[in-house]
């Protein structure tokens, strides 16, 4: 994997709680405008905390897939008004464009992302037909799966998180471990 160095990205860090009951969920992510240089099964951040939620999901979910793609969708809806954002600015500006990339420590929601895997609940089906469709619009650069201990959303979610966050918080730096991506050449045309 090409090394990629001082690129400014908003990432967004997706994680769900599991169910208190068997149809609710807390759904938590943050949206982070970072510089970030990468290697090859890790990447490392240095930047802001420029948004972030943890909210109970309102729909009904029967499943755990269910609850990552909600939360996924939540956070996504963010992360595009602030990527479209920067993109009127570094175009006025001449600026490099600035990508979105979405980390999740889901498998089966990576998987269902960028391997064109399905479900058999109508509702999810638009939720994910829309990130693809974004994903092949390019409005999202990369989708990536990391390492569930290094998901800085952990600390929304989880009564004992992970301490991502606090590391990112108190270092103004985080090194996260990455399980699997899909790199595409970068092309920010409309």
């Amino acid at each position: 994997m090409p090394c990629r160095s001082g690129v400014l990205a908003p990432h967004l860090w997706r994680r769900r709680i599991p169910p208190r009951r068997a149809i609710s969920s807390q759904l938590g992510f943050v949206l982070m405008l970072v510089n970030e240089s990468i290697d090859v099964n890790t990447f490392t951040i240095q930047g802001n905390v420029i948004h972030y939620s943890s909210t109970k999901c309102k729909r009904i979910t029967r499943s755990v897939l269910a609850s990552e793609i909600y939360g996924m969708v939540n956070g996504f809806d963010i992360g595009i008004a602030v990527a479209t954002t920067l993109r009127i600015v570094t175009e006025r500006l001449r600026l490099p464009a600035i990508p979105l990339v979405i980390c999740t420590d889901s498998y089966s929601l990576y998987e269902c992302l960028v391997k064109l895997g399905t479900t058999k609940e109508k509702r999810l089906m638009i939720d994910i037909m829309a990130l693809r469709q974004s994903y092949e619009r390019r409005e999202i650069t990369e989708i990536r799966w990391i390492n569930g201990e290094d998901n800085p959303a952990d600390a929304f979610t989880k009564a004992s998180p992970n301490r991502a966050l606090e590391r990112f918080i108190d270092g103004n730096k985080l090194t996260v471990r990455v399980e699997g991506w899909v790199q595409r050449p970068t092309s920010f045309d409309g």
